[in-house]
């Protein structure tokens, strides 16, 4: 039989949905043995997506100077973190944490969290499907792609190995168009339930056997997915996620967000060759009910998500150090002014924070300021740096893919903030240029 590699598959096929998985989209071209052909050797990226619109003024409150007196007696009387409680960074005089962040602090304290200033789409869409959609299409205004910038990442990438076991993870119930069109996204919310559902659970195993034996030689298309699938659901279902120990004493929180990235780090330390886990995690939208200080919604959110980053860095960076790179982005942040409720309504500019053991640690980009005439169309912090600079830089440092104008169509003005180690290779923007031909195939 004529090999079936992972670009080929991917430009000769659509999505691919397994029925009679719990929980289960899955769709594989690769060979499915456990350690693939490099064991866990690729980097990897681990890309955390708060959907709701993650409120930035609060999280990475002002602390001093002018922009500090407009924030907690113009903007936000009531909202706003006072700087006796906003959490001190190593160098830094302008801005704090949260006071429910520790975790984050720490890191950046670490000199191993990035803070990036005032990012987001360059045409402000304060739209939560509109903004989220072209993020994760990777464009600015294109919403007609039938490939989201995940899936062209990885047709693009010409070190992925074709015999791959998992290159991608969505541990979530919901998938995400960032990954639309790859049929080797994983999209799994509990590896518990990743096994076979239909019939007596009696039987699972023997039916699983049988079927396994049936598609062992793949003639077709379909046989070859479904033997593909029968292993993964093998393989997942012989790690042992019960009794998992995480590296550094890490204390994961009891969350369906500390789940989410205790499972992404027990199947990178598998060996399945996972390069990329998109995580979604929602619940940002606070329009009423924040809260201050640490008490409210904003606080709880906080508390989680730092808590939980803090032990993924912890936990991976004891066997894989310098070997992985979280990102954490919103679709966009929040006004600056308090609304009538106390709360915020949808924004604009917001920071993104990037983490990881080559991360040069410190805050970059421009802050646009909160004066009334630094202030978008009168009302939301602007934005001074495309969100798909500090992803780029990403893609090409640390994941070796330089072909951004596949990736990101309508993307031409890559800008390097030097916030992460590595090959600063020269992007390709060509549309026309097919990475596919660069790579032998």
């Amino acid at each position: 039989m004529k090999k079936v590699n992972r670009r080929n598959f991917l430009k000769g096929s659509g999505l691919i949905s397994v029925a009679g998985m719990g929980g289960l989209q899955l769709g594989f071209a690769n060979t499915l043995l456990r350690g693939g052909s490099n064991g866990g050797g690729r980097d990897l990226l681990v890309y955390v997506f708060l959907n709701g619109g993650m409120d930035g003024l609060n999280m990475v409150p002002p602390r001093s100077g002018p922009d500090y007196i407009q924030y907690r007696d113009v903007l936000r009387p009531n909202l706003h973190i006072p700087n006796s409680m906003s959490l001190a960074l190593n160098g830094q005089t302008a801005f704090g944490m949260h006071p429910s962040a520790s975790g984050l602090a720490t890191l950046f304290n670490q000199d191993k969290m990035a803070i990036i200033h005032a990012t987001g789409l360059l045409e402000a869409n304060r739209s939560h499907f509109e903004a989220t959609k072209y993020m994760e299409l990777g464009t600015q205004g294109i919403s007609g792609l039938d490939t989201g910038w995940l899936t062209r990442y990885f047709n693009s990438s010409l070190h992925t190995p074709d015999d791959a076991v998992m290159p991608s993870i969505v541990p979530s119930y919901n998938n995400t168009d960032a990954v639309l069109g790859d049929p080797t996204a994983l999209v799994m919310a509990n590896p518990q339930e990743f096994a076979l559902s239909d019939g007596h659970w009696a039987w699972e195993e023997s039916m699983q056997n049988i079927l396994t034996q049936l598609s062992a030689n793949p003639t077709t298309l379909e046989q070859l997915v479904a033997h593909q699938t029968l292993n993964a659901s093998a393989i997942i279902q012989a790690i042992d996620w019960d009794n998992y120990v995480p590296g550094n004493g890490a204390v994961y929180p009891e969350s369906f967000l500390g789940d989410q990235l205790r499972t992404v780090a027990q199947l990178y330390k598998n060996d399945v060759n996972l390069e990329v886990a998109y995580v979604p995690t929602g619940g940002w939208d606070t329009h009423v009910g924040q809260g201050t200080g640490t008490q409210g919604q904003f606080a709880d959110l906080t508390a989680n998500l730092s808590a939980g980053l803090y032990a993924l860095y912890q936990d991976l960076t004891a066997t894989h150090n310098g070997r992985f790179t979280i990102v954490v982005h919103t679709e966009f942040g929040r006004r600056a002014y308090q609304n009538s409720d106390n709360s915020t309504d949808h924004g604009y500019g917001n920071p993104m924070f990037v983490i990881g053991d080559e991360v040069n640690g410190g805050f970059y980009g421009q802050f646009p300021g909160l004066a009334p005439n630094q202030l978008f169309e009168g009302g939301d912090v602007d934005v001074t740096v495309d969100y798909r600079d500090v992803v780029s830089e990403v893609l090409i440092k640390r994941q070796q893919n330089r072909f951004l104008g596949y990736i990101f169509p309508d993307y031409t003005d890559y800008t390097p903030l030097g916030l992460i180690n590595g090959s600063d290779l020269p992007p390709i923007y060509d549309l026309d240029y097919d990475p596919i031909f660069a790579s032998g195939f």
